[in-house]
């Protein structure tokens, strides 16, 4: 009888020192995200995303994120820019569904790339459709 009286206190014992040492997931992103719209004739466009939150002020003033037209004519092969520098290592991460798409953010240092002397870091990548990206103005 003993035994089965130390199964669930086994149990509880080891849930409670899963939970003491796992870390909760912490989001720079806005939970609500369904204010903005892939359509530059929206008031909430593409071009006016970083003044709909604080946080995405970045949309605004970036110059190396989306949206991205390109143009047949601006296309250019740099044959220059010599091998893709990959240094990626293994970390933990976190896939969520944000309903209009899918992110996997990495937690710690997943490692980094390399393009013509940038180093760019691997934080998160993320799917979704429509994309705001557009080819030819399409």
């Amino acid at each position: 009888m003993a035994k089965l009286q130390m199964k669930p206190l086994f149990c509880i014992l080891f849930i409670v020192i899963i939970l003491q040492h796992s870390r909760p997931t912490k989001s720079q992103e806005v939970e609500d995200e369904s204010e903005f719209s892939y359509s530059e004739n929206n008031e909430r466009g593409p071009s006016r995303w970083g003044e709909i939150h604080e946080e995405w002020g970045a949309c605004s003033n970036g110059t190396k994120q989306s949206p991205i037209d390109m143009f047949n004519q601006r296309v250019q092969i740099v044959s220059h820019l010599g091998k893709l520098k990959r240094s990626y290592k293994p970390a933990n991460a976190t896939l969520r569904n944000r309903g209009h798409d899918m992110m996997l953010e990495f937690n710690g240092d997943a490692g980094a790339i390399e393009i013509n002397g940038t180093e760019y870091a691997l934080q998160q990548c993320h799917w979704h459709s429509p994309s705001e990206h557009t080819i030819n103005g399409r």
